[in-house]
């Protein structure tokens, strides 16, 4: 699935609004798809991309920088990032048996 798609189903799921402020997202506002554990490269290299760019991992904010960090989760609170993580494994896990991997 491609960042396009991904963005209007986390869209469509956040019923057209900032994940933040609550702002009404339409065709035309700007709006960015923001990472809860950011696309930093240790993170990355810790959780893996396949964790770091999961749909579970993102929300949808309106084109504010404020709004933008605030979704994300600092890597510091390791029981929150390991719970954070431990979920969307859980998902990625399910969704291969759903595929038959």
């Amino acid at each position: 699935m491609n960042i396009y798609m991904i963005k209007r189903e986390i869209l469509r799921e956040q019923r057209a609004k900032c994940a933040t402020c609550g702002k009404l997202i339409t065709d035309q506002t700007p709006c960015d798809l923001s990472h809860i554990l950011p696309q930093r490269r240790w993170v990355i290299k810790k959780y893996g991309v396949e964790i770091v760019h999961h749909k579970l991992n993102m929300k949808v904010t309106c084109h504010n920088d404020i709004c933008n960090s605030s979704v994300q989760m600092s890597p510091n609170k390791t029981e929150l990032v390991e719970a954070h993580v431990a979920m969307i494994q859980a998902a990625i896990n399910e969704e291969e048996i759903e595929n038959g991997n």
